[in-house]
């Protein structure tokens, strides 16, 4: 189980609601600024780059925290958790992924949660957790 010991998770998804606003308002500017049939192919990159950067980054399906070196999705780690109640549960971090192995009885498997260190954009406010 992973438990936070820096930081705040409602502190941080406050902090990623308003990145995410200001992205969105750079981006809708920048459109409305240049029409898109005038737009070079860098700055059609550049907005497909920002726009990719909000949909990854959405609260409803991200909450990134960092666990020794690694960052990861923790949101999607806590319902996964939240369906193996009654399994045998091992973690382990191999690889820059966070691994999830589960058993029960015949029954086994495992999630591999990967490291999104490179898809923050230098993003440092993001609580802080130990494997348990």
């Amino acid at each position: 189980m992973i438990r936070i010991v820096e930081g705040s998770l409602e502190e941080s998804k406050e902090q990623m609601k308003k990145t995410i606003s200001l992205v969105k308002g750079e981006v809708s500017k920048f459109k409305r600024s240049i029409r898109p049939s005038n737009r070079s192919k860098s700055q059609k990159e550049t907005i497909a780059k920002h726009e990719a950067f909000v949909h990854f980054f959405r609260v409803s399906q991200m909450q990134p925290v960092y666990i020794d070196n690694i960052c990861i999705n923790y949101l999607l780690y806590t319902r996964f958790l939240k369906k193996l109640k009654g399994y045998q549960v091992h973690e382990s971090i191999q690889d820059n992924c966070l691994i999830v192995s589960y058993r029960k009885g015949s029954n086994n498997g495992k999630l591999v949660l990967p490291d999104i260190t490179g898809k923050l954009n230098g993003l440092k406010f993001f609580p802080r957790g130990v494997l348990e």
